[in-house]
C-alpha cells in the first residue's frame, strides 16, 4: 500500500460536537500511524488552543493558526506572520468601530481590549476556549501568524471590501473571523508539507468541515467532507462521510481501505 499523509481539521471533525474525541477515531489514527502513514493536524486553532488535542490524540505533525505555522515531528518547518504594518493598520479601524481583536502568535493568545464583549465570549466559548489574558500591544514584540476579530457579517465591509491586500478573512462564527496572510492557507501548507516530505498530491487525504477547510478538500488527492460540513463544503468535496458524531473519520477511512 502506498504510504499517504492524512490531514485532519480539529473542530468538527476530530471532535465531535461535545469537543470530545471519539473512542474509534483515535483507533483509526493509532492504526493509520501502525501503517506507516503520516497523520498530520490542520486547524485554524494555535498550539496553545490544539495542544490537548495534540497531545490526547498523539499527534507530531501539526498545522496551526490557518496554515501560518507548521510543526514537523514536533519541529518548526514553516511560518508566515502576519504583515505588521497592514496590522497596526487594521487595528485603527477596529478600535473605532469597537471590534475586539485576539493576536494569535503560535503558542500564545492575547486579546487587545481591556474589556471583553458578548461577541467574543460566545466564539470563543464555541470552540472550548475563554477569551486570553489583555495584553494591548502585545502584537509589538511577539510574531503574529493570525489575528480573530470579532464582528457579524453586516459589519464585514470595513475589513473585506479590498482595504487589506495583505490579508484574508474567513469567518468561522457568527461573530468571528480569522485573520491570516493574503497567500496562507490550510491547502497552502498541506502542500507544501506533502512536497516535503515526498508525498504526491493523490496520496494526500484531508478532512474537515468548515470554510477554513474547503481548499485544502479540493487541493488533496481526496477532500472527505464531515457529514457536519457546511452544504458548500460538502458540494466541493470528494467524498462526504458521516458527522464528526456518527464515527465520520474511523467509517471514511475504512471505505478507503486504509484501517
Amino acid at each position: 500500500m502506498e504510504k499517504k499523509m492524512i490531514f485532519f481539521d480539529i473542530d468538527g471533525t476530530l471532535l465531535n460536537h461535545e469537543k470530545n474525541f471519539l473512542p474509534n477515531t483515535k483507533k483509526a489514527l493509532d492504526k493509520l500511524k501502525e501503517e506507516g502513514h503520516e497523520v498530520v493536524i490542520a486547524t485554524g486553532r494555535n498550539l496553545y488552543l490544539a495542544k490537548s488535542v495534540i497531545d490526547d490524540l498523539g499527534f507530531n505533525n501539526y498545522i496551526l493558526c490557518n496554515g501560518a505555522v507548521g510543526y514537523f515531528h514536533n519541529e518548526l518547518v514553516y511560518e508566515n506572520r502576519l504583515d505588521q504594518s497592514e496590522l497596526k493598520r487594521l487595528i485603527k479601524i477596529a478600535d473605532a468601530l469597537n471590534h475586539n481583536i485576539i493576536y494569535e502568535s503560535a503558542d500564545m493568545l492575547k486579546r487587545r481590549s481591556e474589556k471583553n464583549d458578548i461577541r467574543m465570549i460566545t466564539a470563543m466559548k464555541s470552540v472550548g476556549s475563554s477569551t486570553p489574558l489583555y495584553d494591548r500591544d502585545y502584537h509589538l514584540t511577539n510574531p503574529i501568524y493570525q489575528g480573530l476579530i470579532f464582528y457579524t457579517d453586516e459589519e464585514k465591509n470595513a475589513y473585506e471590501n479590498g482595504q487589506f491586500p495583505k490579508f484574508k478573512f474567513i469567518r468561522w462564527h457568527d461573530s468571528g473571523v480569522d485573520i491570516v496572510p493574503h497567500d496562507g492557507s490550510k491547502a497552502h501548507t498541506v502542500l507544501d508539507f506533502a512536497k516535503k516530505q515526498g508525498f504526491a498530491v493523490e496520496d494526500t487525504i484531508a478532512f474537515g468541515d468548515g470554510l477554513n477547510d474547503l481548499e485544502m478538500l479540493t487541493e488533496v488527492g481526496i477532500g472527505v467532507a464531515m457529514g457536519n460540513a457546511l452544504e458548500t463544503v460538502k458540494l466541493k468535496a470528494d467524498k462526504i462521510t458521516k458527522s464528526c458524531n456518527e464515527d465520520g473519520i474511523y467509517l471514511a477511512l475504512q471505505e478507503l481501505n486504509l484501517i
